[in-house]
């Protein structure tokens, strides 16, 4: 993000420079883009230690630049690769993270933080108190809204069952990758009845009618894509298709 209090005539210039150099066209593009730039970007925030360096700076709309603030992008710069793993419950999504993350990456499950909360972890997973879950919401809030800003060249896992149009939109232009975990709604049906609390027959139901077929009308980024080349006036082009995924285990909705 540029620094909009460190503003005056030298940073009107470099701006005028970094849309010379890249081009006019926005290169975040995200929910409410005009596609028009109008103010530098840096790929690595200012206040996470970027410079003011034209390789560091982009062209972005003005409520791009704002809506980004000073998140990273995902696998550029050497900062985190930031996956987002959705699914139904009971799709497997926890045994997906397990099987791909490395040992020093970052994974964010709600039933994990609620587990590790409770001295005497539940025989049974996705089971616990109102207000441990309460606690755990929060807790997996502050994570990622920490691991969004990390600029460690590192995995970053998050586990989100059910997003909203405005994530997915988000997701999107900080080129995170998406990785949709989907056995089969039958397949998800039988396991929920057998492993989870009852209450999430309701989950499995809302994941399918609702959140599944927005999935299938929202394209997501893959991975991130190589840095702009300096060029005239480029045209705004497709984010890449989601990458998809299915597994046989268990894990959080």
């Amino acid at each position: 993000m540029g620094g909009a209090k460190r503003g005056g005539s030298a940073s009107a210039a470099l701006t005028r420079r970094v849309i010379e150099l890249y081009g006019d066209v926005c290169w975040l593009q995200g929910p409410k883009c005009t596609y028009k730039a109008t103010t530098k970007d840096h790929v690595i925030p200012f206040h996470e230690g970027g410079s003011d360096d034209l390789d560091n700076l982009r062209p972005a709309c003005r409520s791009c630049n704002s809506w980004r603030r000073n998140q990273a992008m995902s696998g550029m710069a050497g900062g985190p690769v930031i996956t987002v793993v959705i699914g139904p419950p009971a799709a497997g999504k926890s045994t997906y993270v397990r099987q791909n993350a490395g040992p020093m990456d970052v994974a964010i499950d709600l039933d994990e933080i609620a587990r590790a909360l409770m001295p005497v972890p539940p025989a049974r997973t996705h089971v616990y108190p109102a207000h441990v879950r309460h606690v755990a919401i929060g807790a997996r809030s502050t994570a990622i809204h920490r691991a969004k800003r990390l600029q460690v060249p590192c995995g970053v896992w998050i586990i989100h069952s059910m997003p909203s149009p405005s994530d997915l939109a988000e997701y999107r232009m900080l080129r995170y990758r998406i990785v949709t975990i989907d056995p089969g709604r039958e397949t998800v049906q039988a396991r929920a009845n057998a492993e989870r609390p009852e209450v999430m027959a309701q989950h499995v139901a809302t994941w399918y009618d609702l959140i599944a077929p927005a999935l299938a009308q929202t394209p997501t980024p893959g991975v991130a894509p190589p840095p702009p080349t300096p060029k005239p006036t480029p045209t705004p082009t497709e984010p890449e298709a989601a990458v998809t995924g299915t597994t046989t285990s268990g894990g959080w909705w």
